[in-house]
């Protein structure tokens, strides 16, 4: 059994293309303070973080172990996706999400903690989403040197700290200066 929820339009889309694989991350909270949950169309685990796996039919999930009590119970939807969104589709730009989508989570968001690594990954992607290069990498610094000075670590010990959805916030704003 799975841990997610899929829409009647998700469930019916899975199964018209036959084997599929979903990779789920936490990715921040929204204004309403609902979890946003990113969904992955592919195999997208990230080395350093540790998954587990869970299969039904022809579908497989991979969740972040560290965030798997609050992915648990996610509702993913289908809003589209076709021809022409595929052939505008830039893998430079966005991870593949195929039009699947997680529905805002209402749970408990405080306690929620992201590794170097996860923080990391969604740094990288909003400022190269936003920004050419080699823009997004002055960006992409001033939100990392932001937590840096934040955390007042050594490159050891800061790759091990833990950060709060408030410190990724604050970190973004200060890359978009």
């Amino acid at each position: 059994m799975l841990p997610i929820i899929l829409t009647d339009i998700a469930k019916k889309k899975i199964v018209d293309m036959g084997k599929s694989i979903m990779t789920f991350r936490v990715w921040g909270v929204n204004p309403p303070g609902h979890l946003a949950i990113e969904v992955f169309f592919e195999d997208m685990r990230f080395p350093g973080i540790e998954y587990e796996k869970f299969q039904n039919e022809n579908l497989i999930t991979y969740i972040p172990t560290n965030h798997y009590e609050y992915i648990n119970g996610v509702t993913v939807d289908f809003s589209g996706w076709n021809e022409e969104n595929e052939s505008n589709y830039n893998p430079d730009m966005t991870l593949n999400h195929k039009g699947f989508e997680c529905i805002p989570h209402k749970i408990e968001t405080s306690e929620i903690k992201l590794s170097w690594l996860e923080v990391n990954g969604i740094i990288k992607k909003i400022f190269s989403m936003n920004y050419e290069s080699p823009f997004h990498l002055q960006r992409q610094a001033a939100a990392i040197n932001y937590l840096r000075f934040k955390k007042d670590e050594e490159d050891e010990s800061f790759q091990e700290s833990l950060f709060s959805f408030t410190e990724l916030e604050q970190a973004i704003k200060s890359g978009f200066y």
